[in-house]
């Protein structure tokens, strides 16, 4: 998985690419510290060029909404491919992440 920082829907917000598994935990982790929550409650993310998520990335997504959740916003994945979108649906993720 890759990530840049970009604007999405008129905000900023993040990128994700390729494939996000287990072996991106890393780097995801580095995403959440440096975003700043206390002053972008809101985190948008554009999807549309994920490709896969295992169970690892699935549980990264569900830490970020809950980040989001606690700091009085959340998480919006917009442009997923349909793909991504059942996936997150079939792991009850539509309930913690706006899906647009």
């Amino acid at each position: 998985m890759e990530y840049a920082y970009v604007e999405v829907a008129g905000r900023e917000g993040v990128l994700l690419s390729g494939r996000f598994t287990y072996e991106d935990s890393g780097k995801f982790h580095q995403l959440l510290e440096d975003w700043d929550f206390a002053a972008k409650a809101t985190l948008n993310i554009d999807a549309r060029y994920l490709t896969f998520l295992d169970s690892t990335a699935i549980g990264m997504l569900y830490l970020l909404s809950t980040r989001c959740r606690d700091a009085g916003g959340y998480a919006v994945v917009t442009n997923a491919p349909a793909n991504i979108v059942q996936t997150l649906k079939r792991a009850s993720l539509d309930q913690y992440l706006l899906l647009k």
